[in-house]
């Protein structure tokens, strides 16, 4: 009985060795994968954190950095068409921060990464829906409420898949409701000012009142001189030099 106990003594402690190797082993090849992406080498990023992941299911952060490696190829070899690798990349991508959120349902890196790609993919109502669910787990970051907003342009711009006059105006609308709480957010929010202006220019084409036309587009001008002039007061802040 004995000689069972520290058998099974012995076989725990091999076990807990093994696993604790084995978790080193998964830092190991993340923070190689790390440095990878850094470097923008993304294949072989993908595949020490899929390694990782492999080696420590549990370890997050690995899938996170697996799933952004594969947007980055989808991006880097077509940033501009879709194509069958580029849409390949994507889906993996796809299953893979949705592996993330199965693990961990309020991660906000993971809901934000799905609603660029799904933008990248031009199903804007799945992008939307996803940038909705950051802004309630992020209320007070701008930049989802923002991104919202900049879909809604693109919605309505979109040439392949072309919306009813109606349909447009309740995006504009939608559009400048959120641009207007990123705006909320961070009041130097310099893309949010651009697609102020640019929504309220959509908005002016969709009405046929010529007085409201009107004030539409002179609002839309006050934004763009605002856009500018935040465009123009972040280089200055950036080209300023530090101080020791």
């Amino acid at each position: 009985m004995t000689r069972k106990l520290i058998t099974l003594c012995g076989l725990a402690l091999l076990l807990a060795a093994a696993t604790g190797c084995q978790k080193l082993q998964a830092r190991d090849n993340l923070s190689k994968g790390i440095k990878a992406f850094k470097e923008q080498k993304y294949e072989r990023a993908a595949e020490l954190f899929s390694n990782a992941s492999k080696l420590d299911p549990d370890l997050t952060n690995a899938d996170l950095y697996l799933a952004t490696a594969y947007a980055q190829q989808a991006q880097f070899l077509d940033p501009g068409i879709s194509t069958d690798d580029s849409k390949k990349f994507a889906m993996n991508a796809i299953e893979t921060f949705e592996k993330v959120l199965q693990k961990d349902p309020k991660n906000a890196s993971a809901v934000a990464g799905l609603a660029g790609l799904y933008q990248g993919l031009k199903n804007f109502d799945k992008s939307r829906e996803y940038y909705k669910k950051q802004t309630e787990m992020e209320p007070t970051n701008a930049v989802p409420y923002y991104a919202i907003a900049s879909t809604d342009w693109i919605v309505i711009r979109d040439k392949t898949h072309p919306l009813t006059d109606e349909e447009k105006a309740q995006a504009a609308e939608e559009g400048l409701q959120y641009v207007d709480k990123a705006l909320e957010r961070n009041p130097q929010y310099q893309e949010a000012m651009t697609y102020k202006n640019l929504l309220l220019r959509e908005k002016a084409a969709l009405t046929k009142d010529p007085a409201q036309q009107k004030a539409l587009i002179e609002e839309a001008n006050v934004w763009f001189q605002k856009a500018l002039d935040q465009l123009k007061a972040n280089s200055e802040k950036k080209a300023a030099p530090t101080t020791p």
